[in-house]
């Protein structure tokens, strides 16, 4: 498949395969161990030049809360922050997605396996693309919604085998956890909403619980939480 004109397409990378949504519609292959570049290679070929956007599954990325020390710069946040994802989260090696430039004393980071974020950049490459945006799914589900979330809260996104959570209270967030879960399980987010409470010292006393994805089954919120829906996150 070929098109004349460039267009504006979106590439999800899912748990276990990679559907591309362009103008003539939506086109999976499947993901067979990790194999990014045969992955890739087996997508329709897009027109040169088409504006290309990626939107990376929980399964492969790495999240993390990290709490600026004063006085850095921009350079030593890079530095501090890839120092962080290999303390904890080992060795790699991760391409690291963050805004160094963040305002406030702490932000939301994210990493990448350096393997998906080079084939994806060779890919692109190779096929004339315009590489707009590599965004993780939790933090693009969470920033399209951002506008309607008040007071404090969380925000879950289930897909396949993984939930994400992120807890924030007077506009700051406050903890952030992604775990492996049962592909069935309708309770890992409100489980994990309450481990993640049970974490913080000072947790808040209520909230909103936002969550996009597998909806909860009927498993009870702590005291003072309520539940609202999310439009269903990408798989």
């Amino acid at each position: 498949m070929s098109l004349s004109w460039p267009e504006r397409a979106t590439l999800h990378i899912g748990p276990d395969a990679l559907r591309l949504q362009c103008r003539a519609g939506a086109i999976e292959r499947p993901l067979i161990d990790a194999d990014w570049g045969a992955a890739l290679a087996a997508l329709p070929v897009l027109p040169r030049f088409s504006r290309l956007r990626v939107r990376i599954a929980d399964r492969y990325v790495r999240y993390l809360r990290v709490a600026w020390p004063p006085g850095l710069s921009a350079e030593e946040r890079r530095v501090f922050v890839e120092y962080r994802f290999v303390e904890v989260f080992g060795a790699g090696p991760w391409a690291v997605l963050t805004d160094r430039n963040a305002a406030g004393p702490q932000c939301l980071a994210a990493a990448l396996p350096l393997s998906l974020r080079d084939a994806l950049r060779d890919w692109a490459r190779t096929r004339r693309l315009s590489l707009r945006a590599v965004e993780p799914a939790f933090l693009a589900d969470f920033n399209e919604g951002r506008r309607r979330l008040r007071g404090d809260g969380a925000f879950a996104r289930q897909e396949r085998g993984r939930v994400t959570i992120g807890l924030w209270a007077a506009g700051a967030w406050r903890a952030l956890r992604s775990l492996p879960v049962g592909e069935a399980d309708g309770r890992a987010a409100v489980d994990g909403l309450v481990a993640l409470l049970a974490t913080l010292p000072e947790a808040p006393a209520a909230g909103t619980f936002h969550v996009a994805g597998v909806q909860p089954a009927d498993a009870p919120l702590p005291s003072g939480w309520t539940h609202a829906d999310c439009a269903e996150a990408r798989p």
